[in-house]
């Protein structure tokens, strides 16, 4: 089953949030997608170019007649340092404008985990779908070197910055309305990806138990065709 089909993506926009692997599943996703759909990539904040045709700062007429050409298209505007952050002009209105928009809506800075500052996540109107993603490589780690904003991460957790990362905790602050399920409007799921060893795959698990959502555990890099899915009460 494709990974798209585990995540039960819906069509409209779908938000990837938190750290620890939100382009490359955006960018798995894409692929899937594009097969049979028209899928645009973006972001609210800032991402590196995925591997497709990218337009800076189009117009919506532009994006239309890309889509004549190929089925999957990213669109930004151009950074100094390589990245590229939302179009000028767009505003968060990427409604109408494919099948299937995925936006990096959070930055981590390479980080496993992240807390979201009070301007963030900036996830769009009407986003169908929000992915919470936090990366297994936190193991053996403590907040301080694992999270993104971690003195934020530890005050809201009401423990110390040196507090080894745990299960519980990386569990409680996924799916708490401060942390990773911060002004999610729709659908939620929990992607723990990076679970690439035996022990950062029991970690994943303990997590999975823990959070009060529907879990995907991934190990995008090493095991792209691989994946565990720890339902909720409802399923996905």
């Amino acid at each position: 089953m494709k990974l798209c089909e585990l995540l039960a993506v819906p069509t409209g926009i779908i938000a990837a949030v938190g750290g620890g692997g939100k382009t490359s599943l955006l960018w798995r996703l894409a692929q899937e997608l594009s097969e049979n759909a028209k899928v645009l990539i973006t972001t609210t904040t800032h991402m590196w170019p995925p591997g497709c045709q990218l337009l800076y700062n189009p117009t919506k007429a532009r994006i239309r007649e890309a889509f004549t050409q190929a089925s999957l298209v990213a669109a930004g505007n151009r950074l100094s340092d390589g990245k590229m952050c939302e179009p000028l002009g767009w505003h968060g209105n990427f409604q109408g404008l494919a099948d299937y928009v995925l936006v990096e809506a959070d930055g981590s800075r390479g980080l496993p985990l992240k807390a979201p500052a009070e301007h963030e996540p900036v996830i769009p109107d009407n986003t169908a779908l929000t992915l919470a993603v936090a990366g297994m490589t936190c193991v053996g780690q403590t907040i301080e070197t694992a999270a993104h904003r971690a003195a934020l991460y530890a005050s809201r957790a009401g423990v110390a910055l040196a507090t080894p990362v745990t299960p519980a905790l990386v569990a409680e602050r996924l799916c708490a309305t401060d942390g990773q399920r911060k002004n999610v409007p729709g659908a939620f799921v929990v992607v723990l990806n990076q679970a690439d060893t035996p022990e950062r795959l029991t970690f994943a698990r303990l997590v999975a138990e823990r959070c009060d959502a529907n879990v995907v555990i991934l190990a995008l890099q090493s095991k792209p065709d691989w994946a565990e899915v720890h339902p909720a009460v409802n399923g996905i």
